[in-house]
């Protein structure tokens, strides 16, 4: 039911009613509202005899309800009757229970209290007599740490290491007494327990130097297992550095060590490592045994004493070696850092190979050489020695299967960045950087050459600029050169830098591959546009025809022009010279376009001088006829007319320009505006009669 109906039954209405039953037990039922939502629904009339039948039904139901009930009506009265007094009757019974149950809760409530202060009491008697029992055994072990270590002088060498670990027992076991009664321990007991804390740490290094210094790595072992159930592994490291690798590293790491070194800094890193083989052998094998590695904290020799000491001395006493104003130098004193802590590192287990790594004196160590100023003078050498080699021109010099002296020194500068001496694997992101530069700058320095355009001095314009294309010709041969190396570059470059994809190198090599590969494309249309220049210039001599045919009484033309042959000859000879160093592909792809962009403009030219014969003809046509009004007695003369010779010599020259271009192994029928310049002067011709 809805929220606003009560929780209220009514017997079922018959069906066909106007309205619903839920309707008058909803909570806001009102009877204006309940006719003004039911006005639409039936009339007046029909909502009468409706509410009729639903309350004889409603009637009905009270009826039977009382009738169904009307026994327990009649007897709830009487069984109410005298109920009071029975009420009265059990009221005092009732009261006494409850004083008793009261009385009762009281009573065990006093006697929870007082179980809870007599408990609290023992509980405080207790932890008294615990801390009265450990400020007892502090006492104790005050007294006997004191007499362990006044006796350990006097004792020989195997009985003082018996009484050093005993005295650390009884350091442990004051310690954890004085911590559980702290809060009663005397000033004057806390002095003398830190004394003879100091006393104990005292006397183990001076057992652990003595050890050390006699080689017995028996007790020697057996000192540090007993400093380090001390807690004091760090203190120990520490020590050690100081007084036994500190004094030895002194005279080995400074200037007037490295000075007097036969063999520069590699000399001084000889010296440092022989000292892990002979005067710290026995505390690199020692704290590297078995018994210790059960250690929470272990020792870490090599890392902590040793490493960490030796950097430090390097960055202090010798600084010099990271300046890098001489590249050279700087190169060779980085190789040999590098190359001692790999060897360093042969010496420590792999964990203790990252520990180094993640040593702070290990990355102070990395930073102090100045790796961007040393690749910037790198830089400067590499990049600005290629970038003077570039000139305007193409230089030949025939080097290294090279024609032109630019790309091999391109190709010498790209080798430059890998060869020892010069690259170092930290930079290894910035030498293939600059590798992929100069790679990009040979191409942009080539198809800025080929996009210029650069006259012979003084040449005639129907002469071909020579120079120009010979130099697009070789730089076109070293660059297909270059690419062919460039698998050998990525391969020499992939066992250089250690990285784990090594597909990342070749999908950045292959932008720079493409710019050398887009050269191609810049050649082309400097050798096509220089050719067609010159060609061009000839091809205009086709206006020139109808001169030689007019009034000049020329016999019918049976081999081409003069023009022809000079562009016939041209690119038969640049065909012959191209052939020696170019491939066959790449000439045919030349011829292609020359002749692409050549024959549209001779299609033209053509054009013009057939429009040009056609007009000339209708003139003299239109001038015969008002000659023939005039003198009727004219005829016509016989034979080929001067029209048609220009015609034929067209036909001639435009099949022989068909013939040289197939001679140059073009389909003649793919070039554009071939077949309609051949159909053009065909179609010219076709009525001529040449007896």
């Amino acid at each position: 039911m809805e929220n606003n109906i009560m929780e209220f039954t009514l017997p079922p209405a018959p069906r066909g009613l106007c309205f619903d039953r839920n309707d008058f037990v909803k909570t806001n039922f009102s009877v204006d509202n309940f006719l003004a939502d039911h006005q639409n629904v039936a009339s007046l009339e029909t909502m009468r005899d409706d509410l009729g039948v639903y309350l004889k039904v409603l009637r009905l139901a009270m009826i039977e309800l009382i009738n169904k009930d009307y026994a327990n009506f009649v007897n709830l009265c009487a069984t109410l009757i005298g109920f009071d007094k029975a009420i009265v009757k059990i009221q005092v019974p009732l009261g006494q229970l409850n004083d008793e149950v009261v009385g009762v809760k009281q009573c065990l409530e006093d006697a929870m209290k007082e179980l809870s202060m007599w408990m609290s009491q023992r509980h405080g008697l207790q932890k008294k007599k615990q801390l009265l029992k450990h400020y007892s055994q502090t006492i104790n072990c005050l007294k006997t740490l004191d007499n362990v270590l006044r006796n350990i002088s006097n004792k020989k060498r195997q009985e003082q290491v018996a009484l050093a670990d005993r005295a650390a027992m009884q350091y442990n076991q004051l310690k954890f007494s004085i911590s559980k009664c702290n809060s009663i321990i005397k000033p004057d007991h806390k002095q003398q327990y830190k004394e003879l804390g100091d006393k104990l740490i005292q006397t183990l290094n001076d057992l652990l130097f003595q050890f050390w210094n006699d080689s017995d790595e028996t007790n020697v072992l057996k000192t540090l297992i007993t400093l380090a159930s001390l807690d004091r592994v760090a203190e120990c490291e520490m020590l050690i550095r100081k007084q036994a690798v500190a004094p030895l590293l002194q005279d080995v790491i400074n200037e007037p060590a490295l000075q007097k070194s036969k063999d520069g800094l590699q000399g001084i890193y000889e010296r440092i490592l022989s000292l892990l083989d002979t005067k710290l052998k026995l505390l690199v094998t020692v704290m590297q045994h078995s018994k210790l590695s059960f250690l929470v904290k272990k020792y870490r020799f090599l890392v902590n004493c040793f490493w960490c000491e030796v950097e430090n001395r390097l960055e202090v006493n010798l600084a010099s070696i990271f300046a890098p104003g001489n590249p050279q130098i700087f190169y060779r004193r980085y190789s040999e850092s590098i190359e001692f802590i790999r060897k360093l590192e042969g010496y420590c287990s792999p964990e203790d190979v990252q520990l180094i790594h993640q040593s702070p004196e290990y990355k102070s160590f990395q930073r102090r050489w100045n790796l961007p100023v040393y690749f910037q003078i790198r830089f400067q050498e590499i990049a600005g020695s290629y970038e003077a080699a570039l000139q305007k021109s193409p230089t030949l010099e025939n080097n290294d299967d090279f024609v032109l002296r630019e790309t091999y020194k391109c190709w010498c500068a790209v080798q430059e960045c890998w060869v020892d001496g010069v690259y170092i694997e930290a930079l290894a992101h910035k030498f293939w950087k600059l590798t992929l530069q100069l790679l990009s700058r040979y191409a942009t320095w080539a198809n800025g050459y080929c996009t210029q355009r650069i006259p012979t001095q003084k040449h005639e314009p129907t002469n071909v600029n020579k120079n120009l294309i010979d130099n697009s010709i070789n730089i076109y041969v070293d660059v297909q050169a270059l690419l062919r190396r460039l698998l050998s570059l990525l391969e020499l470059v992939q066992t250089k830098i250690p990285i784990d994809n090594k597909d990342l190198l070749g999908q950045s090599l292959r932008s720079s591959e493409v710019a050398l590969q887009g050269t191609k494309q810049k050649i082309k249309e400097c050798i096509v546009n220089e050719l067609y220049d010159s060609c061009n210039v000839h091809l205009k001599q086709v206006s020139d025809i109808p001169r030689l045919y007019r009034k000049t009484n020329r016999s019918v033309p049976t081999k081409p022009c003069a023009y022809i042959d000079v562009v016939s000859n041209a690119l038969k000879e640049f065909n012959q010279e191209a052939a020696i160093k170019l491939d066959n592909a790449f000439i045919i792809e030349l011829f292609e376009s020359l002749f692409n962009i050549m024959t549209v403009s001779y299609y033209k030219y053509v054009e013009d001088v057939l429009t040009s014969v056609q007009r000339t003809e209708e003139s003299l046509r239109r001038l015969k006829q008002i000659r023939e009004i005039n003198s009727p007695q004219s005829s016509d003369s016989a034979g080929v007319t001067d029209g048609d010779k220009i015609r034929l010599q067209l036909s001639v020259d435009v099949a022989s320009y068909g013939a040289l271009a197939a001679t140059l192994r073009l389909d003649v029928h793919s070039v554009h505006k071939f077949t309609e310049l051949s159909s053009m002067v065909t179609e010219a011709v076709k009525n001529i009669d040449i007896k």
